[in-house]
């Protein structure tokens, strides 16, 4: 029965493509340099980080035909995701995000192209809904439009609904719709953005938490950056998981990687405080890599940095 079971994340995927000069930027001129490829997105970040956790994973996005889109189903599938209910939109670009860095790597200016992700609509995952609504566990990020987040959370039927914010300026897609989430992950601005009430410090995790569960929300894990992540259930189970010390490589993919942690975790039933650790050591692990997907990320790997981590602490 357990391999039958399966994880839905529904958001965006896109290209990440950044050069690097090798010298000071002359503007107007060409540059010596190198240029990356790599694929990313909040959604399909998950999805691929659930797949390294050995969850059976499915990612519902929409690409371009271009060489991008088939670029980024290749490298996905590759990864253990499953692309097959995928839109693929002729005559579109792929979302990508393109970014331009100096000899000192300081991103100097980046534009992204995400209009395609508009084509994830009601209508394209109406098309889904039964495997929708067959998930184990249903992960949606708030790069998809408001009408679609709000088609997850009315159809999701009794199917845990996991929502990550992606930023302040996203996140507000959702605040009528707190009753109807399970788990959110927010980090401090994000909070503030939803709830409207200044998050300065320890002391005032209290009252944001309090709000998010008078307005619905059934659990909270909130991001407080150096402090740690303050978990909270509408049940009244609460507290603080210490931030796992970590060697910064690259910040990009952490928050994807935590919120893969927190869906594997559910899905395998583990207390609430346990999740929030292995979900910490999954963004740790992220973090500690150059790669947006930490190629060594596993279950194995994860238990035992917690668990290392835990016996200095």
């Amino acid at each position: 029965m357990r391999e039958t079971e399966y994880i839905v994340t529904i958001g965006s995927a896109n290209m990440d493509v950044a050069g690097y000069s090798h010298a000071s930027l002359n503007y107007a001129d060409s540059n010596p340099g190198k240029i990356k490829f790599t694929p990313g997105g909040v959604g399909r970040n998950i999805a691929h980080n659930l797949a390294l956790l050995g969850k059976n994973s499915w990612l519902l996005t929409a690409v371009g035909s271009d060489f991008y889109g088939q670029s980024l189903m290749a490298q996905t599938n590759q990864s253990g995701v499953h692309v097959d209910k995928c839109l693929i939109v002729p005559g579109e670009n792929t979302s990508s995000y393109l970014s331009l860095l100096d000899n000192t790597g300081e991103m100097l200016v980046a534009i992204n192209d995400m209009s395609i992700t508009d084509f994830i609509s009601a209508e394209f995952l109406s098309q889904h809904a039964d495997f929708i609504r067959g998930a184990k566990v249903i992960v949606a990020d708030c790069n998809i439009s408001e009408e679609a987040l709000n088609w997850v959370l009315e159809n999701a039927g009794d199917v845990p609904v996991f929502v990550d914010p992606v930023s302040a300026w996203k996140c507000v897609k959702i605040r009528e719709r707190l009753g109807k989430i399970h788990t959110l992950k927010p980090n401090r601005l994000e909070a503030e953005t939803l709830s409207g009430i200044p998050l300065s410090g320890r002391e005032d995790v209290g009252s944001v938490a309090a709000w998010f569960h008078e307005h619905g929300l059934n659990r909270l894990v909130l991001s407080m950056g150096g402090d740690g992540v303050y978990y909270s259930d509408i049940n009244g189970e609460n507290g603080w998981s210490l931030p796992i010390k970590t060697n910064v490589v690259n910040v990009t993919g952490a928050g994807d990687a935590m919120m893969a942690g927190l869906a594997a975790c559910w899905m395998d039933g583990l207390p609430f405080i346990d999740s929030v650790r292995f979900a910490q050591g999954c963004s740790s692990m992220a973090l500690a890599c150059e790669y947006t997907n930490n190629p060594d990320l596993s279950v194995a790997n994860v238990t035992s940095l917690v668990e290392n981590t835990e016996c200095l602490n």
